[in-house]
């Protein structure tokens, strides 16, 4: 039996983003309508490219970060950022980390990463040069440490998440 927890964007950031395709959209509108039809000619061929690009990154990309805790261990799916199968048995130590105020975890470097609004997702160094995968949408995380590198893991289900966590780990 295995547990799937979702990491998806903050609603908020989604509606600010629409807030924004909508102030674009009436600006177009209003060009064409005022007769500066080449500002919203422009306004299109720039702001539509940008729109697609940002929805991708905003909403598909975390929408498909998921984390799964099964019998035989968890498997994280963060694509393109993360993505990793730990086994119990590589499990050295379960904690809680508070990422805003815990000085270990401190961001040093980044490899490939992306945060905004909350969400993070990625591989990055933390403060003491072991390599962490993050994905959370939130600061309050459960830490999976192995011999390799840390785990930061905050799904939308926290605390169902480490009750699972505790339930299935050996």
């Amino acid at each position: 039996m295995s547990t799937t927890y979702k990491i998806p964007m903050s609603k908020a950031v989604l509606t600010f983003f629409l807030l924004i395709v909508a102030a674009v959209a009436a600006a177009v509108a209003w060009s064409f309508r005022s007769g500066i039809m080449w500002t919203g000619i422009c306004l299109i061929a720039v702001a539509a490219p940008l729109a697609i690009f940002y929805w991708y990154m905003l909403y598909i990309t975390p929408k498909r970060a998921s984390v799964t805790v099964a019998e035989e261990g968890i498997l994280l799916a963060a694509p393109p950022f993360a993505s990793a199968v730990i086994p119990w048995a590589s499990v050295e130590k379960v904690f809680q980390v508070e990422m805003r105020t815990d000085e270990a975890f401190k961001i040093s470097k980044t490899k490939k990463f992306m945060t905004f609004g909350g969400y993070k997702s990625g591989v990055v160094l933390v403060k003491d040069g072991k390599e962490a995968v993050i994905v959370a949408n939130r600061s309050d995380v459960l830490c999976i440490q192995t011999a390799d590198r840390f785990y930061l893991l905050g799904p939308s289900d926290m605390p169902g998440f480490m009750e699972e966590v505790e339930k299935l780990r050996p």
